[in-house]
């Protein structure tokens, strides 16, 4: 079949095409109006070592608190697989998340160690409201976790964190960039079903 009859296939069934790809458009819109808001939200938690050894020789202690500040850094990246401590963070923000099931725990909250002193932790909500709470009782919650730890090792484990205010993003989608994309991605998907349809018929 030469490019003649190609371009005679889709003239004659040029209305077609362009029905399929002003619904897929339409389609396309009507999704991202449609589609509700997310915040993205932003944690950075910063490990610091509460005191120092008191000493004119040399100091063992920066080189300790080090290590120990990398393992604190592990510990809380797990803390927030943790079901519990999760369950403890969305009760102290009073948000009701409805969790269906204990995967949904593990999976709310992603927690990277970016350095030994340095955690950076990420998730979603639907409101900037809840954003905000759920921040504040995640750096509570991990510090009064800390505080435990401290207590029970008798002051051995001398650490805090603190927290500058989260980065909080709203992620709305870009509904006439998605109908531009729909229309084109329209355009195509009609001309697929109009070469089908010739094909099978």
């Amino acid at each position: 079949m030469e490019l003649r009859e190609y371009l005679k296939i889709i003239k004659s069934n040029f209305k077609l095409i362009i029905i399929i790809s002003i619904i897929t458009a339409v389609s396309a819109f009507l999704f991202s109006t449609m589609k509700p808001v997310v915040y993205e939200i932003s944690i950075s938690l910063a490990i610091n070592k509460n005191k120092t050894q008191i000493t004119d020789d040399f100091k063992y202690d920066g080189y300790y608190a080090l290590q120990a500040s990398e393992m604190l850094a592990n510990t809380i990246v797990e803390w927030t697989k943790s079901p519990t401590i999760v369950d403890a963070i969305y009760q102290k923000a009073g948000v009701n998340q409805n969790f269906k099931n204990i995967k949904s725990y593990t999976k709310k909250f992603t927690a990277k160690k970016m350095s030994s002193q340095h955690v950076e932790i990420k998730f979603k909500t639907n409101t900037r409201e809840n954003a905000e709470k759920i921040s504040s009782a995640t750096v509570k919650i991990i510090s009064d976790k800390i505080k435990t730890l401290e207590k029970d090792s008798e002051k051995e484990i001398a650490f805090s964190v603190s927290s500058e205010n989260p980065i909080i993003i709203e992620n709305k989608p870009d509904a006439f960039l998605n109908l531009f994309i729909g229309l084109v991605s329209g355009f195509i998907l009609g001309i697929f079903i109009v070469f089908g349809r010739r094909y099978f018929t």
